[in-house]
């Protein structure tokens, strides 16, 4: 199969495999890369470096090698040795699932929510600290009011002794948890790996390899988050917002202009639910370009 492995491929993958171990089962065949460590921060706006962009190329190419893998030994009719090859390819996803901007967050939201079952509320209430922490730091990348009102609430509750009331509040934060530009594409590969295995143990090896080519097929999808369309598009929206108020017309134009190339490429995605993102987010890209060209100070 030839297929471009792009360099960005996934920034969420790149938080974990610049600083983790080989995958279990890889490190004889393809070599160390380092340490999986307990904690996993991701700097979603972080510059990507040679040297960081050449790992997420490897990053890249063990996805799509391990799918290949697992169709090739499809079409030896060896289901045994694909079953294994996906289950390497499930280990990607765990680890790029756990690197997730979100996942921090839903961390800390977890501990709170344990420690509401046999903590006084008084001392709960210090567990939302580094949760309001986790929702600024990750603002400009995947909207937070909602999950804010809710984390109030839960903090009311907890200061009247209100279990019930900062459970469900809590609740509420943590369902409010996703990360659009990683989520929808790698739930789909996912899906694709998943759908495979059923195909796979009823012996519908045709099937199981179709299912297999999908997947193949969303890696380069997958392979835009590190420079995802929606995300950029925000920032620079956001960016160019601040810079109209600001009075740098100048500078607010070409970051409009940067949205719309991005919101452009995001319109053009296979999913659906992006390019209604994306539609979405022209409008406010519209809004922006009015409010500009109205500005004659």
């Amino acid at each position: 199969m030839k297929k471009s492995i792009h360099h960005s491929i996934i920034l969420a993958a790149a938080s974990v495999l610049l600083a983790a171990g080989p995958l279990p089962g890889m490190a004889a065949q393809h070599g160390p890369i380092s340490t999986l460590n307990e904690e996993i921060t991701v700097v979603p706006e972080r510059e990507v470096t040679p040297e960081q962009r050449r790992i997420l190329s490897d990053a890249a190419a063990r996805v799509l090698r391990h799918i290949a893998s697992a169709r090739g030994a499809i079409h030896e009719k060896n289901s045994k040795a694909a079953m294994a090859e996906l289950d390497k390819v499930d280990e990607l996803i765990r680890i790029i699932k756990a690197s997730r901007p979100v996942a921090k967050v839903k961390d800390h939201i977890w501990v709170a929510r344990k420690h509401l079952a046999y903590e006084d509320t008084t001392e709960v209430t210090a567990d939302l600290i580094p949760i309001y922490s986790d929702l600024t730091e990750i603002e400009d990348l995947v909207p937070v009011q909602k999950a804010r009102k809710h984390l109030d609430e839960a903090r009311k509750s907890l200061e009247k002794g209100d279990r019930k009331g900062a459970e469900s509040a809590l609740a509420a934060v943590d369902r409010e948890m996703v990360y659009t530009e990683i989520d929808l594409p790698l739930a789909e590969t996912e899906r694709q790996v998943k759908l495979a295995r059923t195909f796979l143990k009823e012996n519908r090896l045709t099937e199981a390899d179709k299912a297999l080519q999908a997947a193949e097929d969303g890696v380069d999808v997958l392979a835009v988050a590190a420079e995802a369309p929606l995300t950029r598009a925000r920032r620079s929206l956001l960016q160019a917002g601040r810079q109209i108020v600001a009075r740098e017309y100048d500078k607010a134009r070409v970051e409009l202009d940067k949205a719309g190339a991005w919101l452009d490429r995001a319109a053009g995605s296979g999913d659906a639910r992006i390019r209604a993102e994306a539609k979405k987010l022209k409008k406010s890209l519209h809004e922006l370009r009015e409010k500009l060209a109205s500005r004659h100070d």
